[in-house]
């Protein structure tokens, strides 16, 4: 398709910079001498085991969470299920360090909940340990796994369940039997988002007191001055990433799962009063624990100090938004070259798969690799050049949703359109502007929202990559909540959750565009 022949090359620089970047950053991780008595056995052992443990605990109680309330609201009517089914998705908005010190504020011994169950002679559990760290991630990220779910559980269709049913098989039956095979690989993609974003997380087991790898390279960069044992340990956490990718690949590809897909309309099964009134009221307690709560918390702190304004961090939210949509528009540049060459060319789709596979990678680690690779090269820091090594980090690891997006609107073209396409003279700019954009142009402010609103609330990158004086709503809830400082947290916190907030609003409307 010469029409394509152009993109080829455009995306060339991204794609060389990709392979340059890992294998710069392979051989300074592990060829370069490093800190023996800061990296001893035991320490690495330690940040091992509870990165594992809380990545595969996050993952499994967000499953336990997100898998029934989708089943739920999917199936079965109830007061209020069609809310239910979208606003279950909200506590998504939260950044996970945003949602850690609200919690440990809510928990802590002066907190208003505290005070109340002491006059009961009750005291709240301690959550600044592992198990804490994992509920209190899940509920933060099970939305994740509830919203593939109901993706999926709307292809498999009600008369299949009812169907089951039928057949004597009870309502635990039929899902068992039917449901839970067909959303096997739904589950475990979710579960592997859930485990992605738990390993990166810094802010929030920073708070928790949970040791991680990512506390790790952040403690060797800053609290070590020791650069190249940063750069060793984000080595091990890329290790342990692609060990995650391969074992939820192997599971998924052998799954024996039912691929049963039916374009009936979903007729809800109807309940009994008893047991509406029992769905209704498990949906509002875990709506009420996993979004009203932390938001009014974060309100409270909000109006409790006079001093504190939304306005004083308005600065915060302008770099925000600056940092936000440079990173957006940079992404969207190279992730349109990428897509439209992946459609052209058959021996460089290899490539490009690779070069877009960033968001599986925490950003800690692709922080650490430029400041080294910059370092080895040119001899300097790539933070004296202002936002633009962030910028380039966060295209880096959010280009996978931009170039996924991209290429699936891509996808609806026909053979022939584009065959016809071929036959007329034309320049390939124009073929772009009249054939290719008109195409693509939902996925487009689709994938800009969310690399968007994903670069905003990027923290450990823009922590290690971030100029000097230059703070975002991100750096400077790290910057308060490592101090301990709630109250003063919520006015940035609440600026990223509104925004947040607004944008999975208009991702939704977006997906639902495109779906129609």
């Amino acid at each position: 398709m010469h029409n394509l022949s152009m993109w080829k090359y455009i995306s060339l620089p991204w794609v060389i910079s990709t392979f340059v970047f890992f294998i710069i950053f392979f051989i300074l991780a592990f060829t370069k001498d490093i800190d023996i008595e800061f990296l001893s056995n035991n320490y690495l052992l330690k940040l091992f085991s509870n990165t594992l443990l809380l990545s595969f605990g996050s993952a499994i109680i967000s499953a336990l969470i997100a898998v029934p309330l989708a089943i739920l609201v999917t199936f079965y009517r109830f007061p209020g299920s069609n809310f239910f089914s979208w606003a279950l998705s909200l506590s998504i908005a939260f950044p996970t360090y945003v949602y850690a010190f609200i919690f440990v504020g809510i928990f802590e011994y002066s907190s208003l909940l505290s005070e109340f169950l002491r006059g009961y002679d009750l005291a709240l559990p301690q959550i600044k340990n592992l198990f804490g760290a994992c509920v209190i991630m899940s509920m933060a990220l099970f939305p994740y796994i509830f919203l593939i779910a109901k993706v999926q559980l709307s292809s498999v269709g009600i008369r299949i369940f009812k169907a089951a049913k039928s057949l004597g098989d009870s309502n635990l039956n039929a899902i068992r039997k039917i449901i839970l095979p067909s959303l096997k690989p739904a589950i475990l993609g979710g579960m592997a988002l859930v485990m992605f974003e738990t390993i990166a997380d810094f802010g929030g087991v920073s708070t928790l007191r949970v040791e991680t790898f990512t506390v790790g390279i952040y403690d060797a960069w800053f609290g070590y001055q020791s650069y190249y044992s940063g750069a060793r340990l984000a080595g091990y956490l890329l290790i342990f990433v692609f060990l995650i990718i391969l074992i939820t690949k192997y599971f998924g590809d052998n799954s024996s799962s039912v691929a049963i897909k039916s374009s009936e309309s979903i007729n809800k099964v109807q309940l009994n009063k008893s047991k509406q009134i029992i769905l209704t009221s498990l949906c509002i307690l875990i709506f009420t624990t996993v979004f009203c709560l932390p938001l009014f918390q974060l309100i409270l702190w909000q109006l409790s100090d006079s001093s504190i304004s939304l306005l004083s961090s308005s600065y915060l939210f302008v770099n925000s938004l600056i940092l936000g949509i440079s990173a957006a528009a940079f992404t969207i540049f190279f992730a349109i070259a990428l897509s439209l060459s992946y459609r052209q060319s058959n021996k460089f789709k290899s490539f490009i798969t690779i070069s877009t596979s960033g968001y599986a990678i925490p950003g800690s680690v692709i922080s650490a690799g430029l400041l080294i690779g910059f370092d080895a090269i040119f001899n300097t820091s790539i933070t004296l050049y202002g936002i633009y090594g962030l910028i380039a980090c966060l295209s880096l690891r959010f280009m996978t949703p931009a170039f996924n997006y991209l290429s699936a609107s891509l996808a609806n073209i026909s053979s022939s359109s584009e065959k016809a396409l071929s036959l007329i003279s034309t320049n390939q700019a124009k073929a772009f502007t009249s054939f290719y954009f008109p195409q693509m142009k939902p996925a487009l402010s689709l994938s800009f929202m969310i690399v968007f609103i994903e670069s905003i609330k990027e923290q450990p990158a823009t922590l290690l990559l971030r100029p000097v004086g230059f703070d975002t709503l991100s750096t400077k809830i790290f910057n308060y909540t490592s101090e301990g400082q709630w109250g003063l947290a919520a006015s940035p916190s609440l600026l990223l959750i509104i925004l947040s907030l607004v944008f999975v609003y208009f991702i939704n409307k977006s997906i639902d565009s495109i779906k129609k």
